[in-house]
Formats: C-alpha cells, sequence, structure tokens
C-alpha cells in the first residue's frame, strides 16, 4: 500500500514540475516580447513616422511597439544612416525627455523636451552640438 501511495505522490510531483517548467517557459517569452530590440527587423515594431536628412545620409523613426494584449509601449526616437544594411535603431536611441520635431537646412536634428508621463525621473541633459549616431542635435527653444 506505502508503494502504491509513492508511485501516486511521484507522478503528481512530476507533473507539479511539468506544469512549473511550463509556466516558466511562457513567462519568459512574454519578457522577451515585452522588451523588444529596438530594431527594423522586429515584428512587433510599429513605425509612425520616418524622415530623411535633407542630404538624404540619415533617417530618423518614431515607433512605438505592439505588447499584443497589454496594448503599446511609450514612444520612441532613433536616428540612424539610410541604408538598406542598416537596421538597429538602438544605436541612435534619443535619449528619453526628448523627441526629434525635424531636420534643419544644415542636416542637424531638431529636438525638444518631451515628458510623456509624470513619473520620468531622470532627464539626460543635451546641449546643442551634441553628436548622436554622428548627427548633430540642436535642442529647440
Amino acid at each position: 500500500m506505502k508503494k502504491w501511495i509513492l508511485i501516486i505522490a511521484g507522478i503528481i510531483l512530476i507533473g507539479i514540475i511539468g506544469i512549473g517548467i511550463k509556466i516558466n517557459s511562457d513567462l519568459d517569452e512574454l519578457v522577451e516580447a515585452l522588451n523588444s530590440e529596438h530594431s527594423l527587423k522586429e515584428p512587433n515594431l510599429i513605425i509612425l513616422s520616418d524622415s530623411i536628412s535633407p542630404n538624404q545620409k540619415h533617417k530618423y523613426y518614431e515607433y512605438q511597439f505592439d505588447k499584443g494584449g497589454l496594448g503599446y509601449s511609450r514612444i520612441f526616437w532613433s536616428v540612424i544612416k539610410n541604408d538598406k544594411n542598416e537596421n538597429d535603431l538602438g544605436k541612435g536611441l534619443i535619449p528619453e525627455g526628448y523627441k526629434i520635431i525635424g531636420w534643419n537646412k544644415r542636416n542637424e536634428l531638431l529636438l525638444e523636451e518631451w515628458n510623456p508621463t509624470s513619473e520620468l525621473k531622470t532627464v539626460t541633459e543635451l546641449q546643442n552640438g551634441t553628436i548622436i549616431n554622428g548627427i548633430k542635435i540642436n535642442k529647440a527653444e
């Protein structure tokens, strides 16, 4: 009798471990979806707008990520080289607290301060002339 109880308890324990592994695997997939890679190849990327520099050498993107049932991520801005092989938006990611508003005639990005939520406590202090991914930025007043 004790032998059968141990066998049943072992089967139940193996089932619980299997369920735990499945839940952990599903959570890993969820974390991966939430921490999306800043890339033009990202399947959950939604490009809201883009603009090529006046000299056609760089391009900026305004984008966010579709998080499925959790909605959408915050909006991001990034500037990269205008090249078919360039996909890494992380290289030219604009710091939190700023958004791109356009280009000037000297091929410089125009940024303005932007605080989408009152929860943003740390804002990077950018100066006019700062270089981001090879592009000089200017803050709009």
